[in-house]
């Protein structure tokens, strides 16, 4: 059996004494150095648990004052569901596979559900990825709207809300992909998705976005990066 991290367990303890209540909604929680000592444990794996929770918004660190307890709307105790893999390659593959399952589903859907209007800001986000190529940090950005958007398409409330979490949890490891192979292959795969929707083409939007998942996980699979 796989050894729990420390890290998760810090992330656990503070997970429990916000969501039990003991720690309420826009109250400062301990400090760092507090946290180690009630918890018998090193400043890194507090400072991982921290940032982990950070992620997932339901905490939120202010410069100079701490670290706060958010409001906890529902959206929170789903985002509390997802593992916590900022950094863990491995977890991401597992993301990508998830995402390989649920997304071409998702093309197919708002291929047949959308309106023109989401067609168009597709078109939008995809030109501007042709534009904003040569910087990765924008070109990564608007490849994720690009997926919101077609999660929006759907329709479906739940699709949109689990495209947002991981949308959050995805963007080092897709900023990491481009900086390594570049933006060439995801761009002529985005256009092959667009081209589908635009199409009315359910069944190739789906298709293309099986096709650019399965490259996606294969290239992440041989990388490596830091």
């Amino acid at each position: 059996m796989k050894e729990v991290k420390t890290s998760d367990k810090v992330f656990k303890i503070i997970q429990e004494k916000i969501f039990d209540g003991e720690w309420k909604p826009g109250e400062k929680i301990m400090s760092e150095p507090q946290l180690c000592k009630e918890l018998n444990v090193s400043r890194v794996s507090v400072r991982e648990a921290i940032e982990k929770l950070a992620t997932l918004n339901i905490i939120s660190k202010r410069q100079g004052e701490g670290t706060f307890v958010n409001d906890l709307k529902p959206s929170i105790y789903l985002n509390s569901l997802i593992p916590m893999i900022t950094l863990d390659k491995d977890n991401y593959i597992d993301i990508l596979e998830f995402r390989l399952i649920t997304e071409p589903k998702t093309a197919r859907m708002c291929t047949e559900k959308c309106s023109d209007d989401i067609i168009k800001k597709i078109e939008e986000i995809y030109e501007r990825m042709v534009e904003d190529r040569q910087d990765i940090e924008k070109f990564t950005e608007e490849d994720l709207n690009f997926h919101m958007k077609i999660a929006e398409g759907s329709k479906n409330s739940l699709i949109i809300k689990v495209n947002e979490i991981l949308r959050n949890l995805m963007e080092y490891h897709q900023r990491a992909l481009y900086k390594t192979l570049g933006p060439s292959g995801g761009l002529s795969e985005h256009k092959l998705i667009l081209d589908a929707i635009k199409n009315r083409d359910s069944e190739l939007a789906e298709i293309y976005m099986v096709r650019h998942l399965q490259r996606t996980i294969k290239d992440i699979k041989a990388i490596k990066y830091e």
